[in-house]
């Protein structure tokens, strides 16, 4: 017989789960992957946070247990460089924005969308896009996208209750 989790370990689908998207090597594209390092240490025991650089069709496996979902990405909507997005999309659509790369394979709006027609959207998901101004190769990023990273950092920390850590111990990389 199989004894019940103790209430104080919450069981995986209860955490919300933060997935920072990004292609490491694509300049502003990696701002996803870098959202989730700053938020790693703050939010731990608060979330569970993943990095996620492969195929898009992966999220729907990688947030299938969740209930509460946030996922970050660069995108590009047409706004100014290094603005935040913020968009639920309950109904399974992106209409404001688009993945900033096809890098992904599937694009962020594309999964979000057939798991809406699978059955298999999180009850509860929030897309956080940053505003991309360099996708060239390499791996530093714009001025303006380093600030976007730093304010949806501050955003979903915000929205999830938890306490920023001190600048200095955070783990973006701007150079």
């Amino acid at each position: 017989m199989t004894e019940p989790t103790p209430p104080s370990v919450p069981r995986p689908g209860t955490l919300p789960l933060v997935i920072g998207v990004g292609n490491e090597h694509r300049s502003d594209d990696r701002s996803g992957l870098e959202v989730a390092r700053a938020l790693r240490r703050p939010l731990e025991g608060k979330a569970r946070v993943e990095e996620f650089s492969t195929e898009g069709i992966g999220l729907i496996e990688l947030w299938r247990d969740a209930d509460h979902v946030l996922v970050v990405d660069a995108v590009r909507s047409g706004a100014a460089p290094g603005s935040v997005l913020r968009i639920e999309p309950s109904d399974g659509a992106l209409p404001h924005f688009h993945s900033a790369t096809s890098t992904h394979g599937l694009s962020l709006a594309e999964a979000v969308a057939l798991a809406q027609g699978l059955g298999e959207l999180p009850r509860h998901l929030v897309v956080y896009g940053i505003e991309a101004e360099n996708l060239e190769v390499g791996v530093s990023l714009s001025p303006p996208v380093a600030r976007g990273v730093e304010e949806a950092t501050a955003r979903i920390l915000d929205e999830l209750g938890a306490t920023p850590e001190p600048r200095d111990r955070r783990s973006t990389s701007h150079a």
